[in-house]
């Protein structure tokens, strides 16, 4: 036996009677391996109510006889760091009978231990017992420790019965037989122990309410497993606690189940393409199933007005998409919960708003959203929390956790991986239905992306300019949310690197001011909140050279778009370049004088006048008569009166030239 674990055991045997004495000896009976002798020593005398030894009594004696071999146990500890080539000796002496004969026992090596046997003892003598240690640093000597053997008789542990069972308490049964053999042993007093099969800590009960063989508890949940234990003393405390008995494992019987299921759904597209509603619910725990969940009625109502029943064993239904409204109820044994009712519809009032995702290390995701600022926004009933792992949507069922209407905010709690996306939704619930917010992406923990920016790709734009596009980087190697992307443009000739930050929603990027005729190289990372990432494989481009037919081509659109753009101009503004050119250019720039020379009109009646000139010569006789014709002299006619002429001016432009009437005639 360990040597520490017997020293443990000693002092779980201590003498003691009260409830306390007993939970402390539970407790020293099983660290004995973790403390050291001289903090058990402090314990002990703390616990029991003991006077505090003598600084030079550094060694604690205990022993007592047991019952089925009548042998003397005795065990010391020290308080000090022990000599481990020290020689332990005890001394022992009957007190009665022989007075004068004491006795010695010497211990092997590290052990603190020594077994008198029987034939070595008178049974009703008083005894003296001590223990001597001798070692280099000298010899010390524990006090003398007197008893009779009838006052440190230890009994054996109590054998328990089969417990007997109901829904909330159990009959506990047990018997001493071993003890009771002996006429000459007085009676035994009990204590008793319990607790539920998953908890850690003991229910201890008090020894005058235990009676001598059995026990009712009461108080006890249905259908849970629990654990009994019972030791027993002998009355008037003469003597020790025996050990305690094996444990008893027994489960309470069944009751109804209390409480109503935890419903939710999820509205989808099922795989021909068509809506679908997906029916969840919790599967009942222990302590409202109170017994083995059967199965779950699932009963809904259709825009019809029909109501249709069905019966699943957990913990989701496919309802149709007509479906309006819902109720799950869980069955075992004894009865069923009360329906849990749940609209399937969609409402008008507005949803939560900006939700926002903080992970707290060692407790979980806090979720918060605000209120809608519409005017038709009411306060809803209750707020649905979902969340779920985005990697695996479809092998991963969907969680939630349910919040009071007037709440704003929800810890998550549970198992949360580090670097995996969760997709989270509040949805506001009302009694005709239930709106949602806008799905958010978070994570527990961030790390800096595994992967890069994928299909890197360039277009020359022009001979300085060129759009760099690229595709996201995968969503199962973002390891967090993605902040920006960084691009790094490397000029090949002259080494020279340039680093540009983009944002994380974007997919491509135009490069300005390149040189011409030049080659280049680009790589890419992506950043979170932990950090950058690794880099993409290395992209080169050249940028094309500019040639004589590309400046010609520029040349004439330039002058082309300035063309047409001032024949726009004099055609929006006709009358003012008109008005413009009146003021800067003389007269005869603009105003029309006509050219008789070149008039059209007086070309026809040119031709008119020799045509008739050339008939009458046609028809003139051959001979002609000559008339004399006398000129009478005119008479003198009154001077005309003057008057005025008004002339402008304007008008000799319009007159012909003498040169001009003489090619006339």
């Amino acid at each position: 036996m360990n040597i520490w674990a017997w020293n443990s055991m000693l002092f779980g045997i201590i003498l003691c009677s009260n409830p306390l004495c007993l939970f402390m000896q539970d407790i020293v009976g099983t660290m004995g391996n973790k403390l050291s002798m001289a903090w058990l020593l402090l314990l002990a005398l703390k616990v029991f109510g003991l006077e505090e030894v003598d600084p030079d009594d550094s060694i604690v004696l205990q022993c007592y006889q047991s019952v089925h071999s009548y042998d003397m146990n005795c065990s010391w500890l020290i308080r000090n760091d022990p000599d481990v080539d020290a020689t332990h000796v005890l001394h022992y002496q009957s007190l009665k009978f022989h007075p004068r004969q004491p006795h010695l026992v010497k211990s092997q090596r590290k052990q603190n231990w020594l077994i008198i046997d029987r034939h070595n003892l008178t049974r009703g003598d008083d005894y003296s017992v001590w223990m001597e240690i001798s070692s280099e640093a000298g010899t010390i000597t524990s006090k003398k420790l007197n008893f009779s053997l009838d006052n440190i008789v230890k009994p054996p542990p109590p054998v328990l019965d089969p417990v007997v069972p109901d829904a909330s308490g159990a009959h506990v049964k047990w018997n001493n037989d071993v003890w009771h053999k002996f006429d000459d042993h007085p009676p035994l007093i009990c204590a008793l122990r319990y607790k539920a099969s998953r908890d850690h800590d003991w229910a201890y009960l008090q020894m005058e309410s235990v009676g001598q063989e059995d026990y009712e508890l009461e108080d006890l949940k249905p259908f849970t497993f629990y654990e009994v234990e019972i030791r027993c003393t002998p009355e008037m405390e003469n003597g020790f606690w025996s050990e305690w008995s094996s444990p008893q494992v027994f489960r309470t019987t069944e009751a109804a189940p209390l409480g109503q299921v935890d419903v939710w759904r999820e509205v989808g597209v099922s795989p021909n393409g068509k809506p679908s509603v997906l029916l969840l619910w919790k599967a009942l725990g222990p302590e409202v199933a109170r017994g083995d969940i059967l199965d779950y009625e699932v009963t809904y109502r259709d825009a019809s007005k029909r109501v249709s029943k069905m019966v699943y064993y957990c913990c989701n239904a496919t309802l149709p998409p007509t479906a309006e409204y819902a109720w799950v109820t869980a069955r075992n044994s004894i009865s069923k919960t009360l329906p849990a009712n749940l609209s399937l519809e969609q409402t008008e009032h507005p949803s939560p708003e900006n939700v926002q995702v903080v992970a707290i290390p060692d407790q979980g995701l806090k979720v918060t959203w605000e209120i809608s600022t519409s005017p038709q926004w009411i306060l809803p009933e209750e707020y649905v929390v979902e969340w779920r792992e985005e990697l695996f949507s479809k092998e991963v069922p969907i969680n939630w956790i349910r919040r009071p209407g007037r709440n704003n905010s929800a810890m998550l709690k549970g198992d949360f991986k580090p670097k995996i996306p969760y997709r989270m939704r509040v949805s506001a619930l009302y009694a005709e239905g239930s709106s949602t917010s806008v799905p958010v992406q978070a994570y527990f923990k961030e790390e800096a992306p595994s992967a890069s920016p994928q299909a890197l790709r360039d277009r020359s734009i022009t001979s300085t300019a060129s759009l760099i596009s690229w595709e996201e980087i995968p969503l199962e190697s973002r390891n967090g949310n993605i902040t920006h992307y960084t691009l790094y443009l490397k000029h090949i000739s002259s080494g020279n690197v340039i680093r540009m930050s983009i944002g994380a929603t974007e997919k491509s990027y135009k490069l300005f001011n390149l040189k011409p005729g030049a080659a280049y190289e680009l790589w890419m990372t992506g950043s979170t909140s932990a950090g950058e990432g690794v880099p993409s494989p290395k992209h080169h481009f050249n940028t094309p050279a500019i040639s004589h037919w590309q400046t010609i081509v520029v040349i004439t659109v330039v002058i082309g778009i300035l063309f047409f753009l001032a024949a726009a101009v004099v055609y929006a503004k006709y009358r003012w370049v008109l008005n413009f050119c009146h003021k800067i250019l003389p007269l005869w720039c603009w105003e029309r004088i006509p050219d008789p020379e070149h008039s059209m009109v007086v070309s026809k009646m040119d031709e008119q006048n020799i045509t008739r000139a050339m008939d009458t010569l046609d028809q003139s006789p051959e001979g002609m008569d000559i008339i004399k014709i006398k000129e009478l002299a005119p008479q003198p006619a009154p001077p005309p009166s003057r008057v005025p002429v008004v002339n402008s001016g304007y008008e000799k432009h319009f007159m012909p030239t003498a040169e001009e009437i003489e090619r006339l005639t």
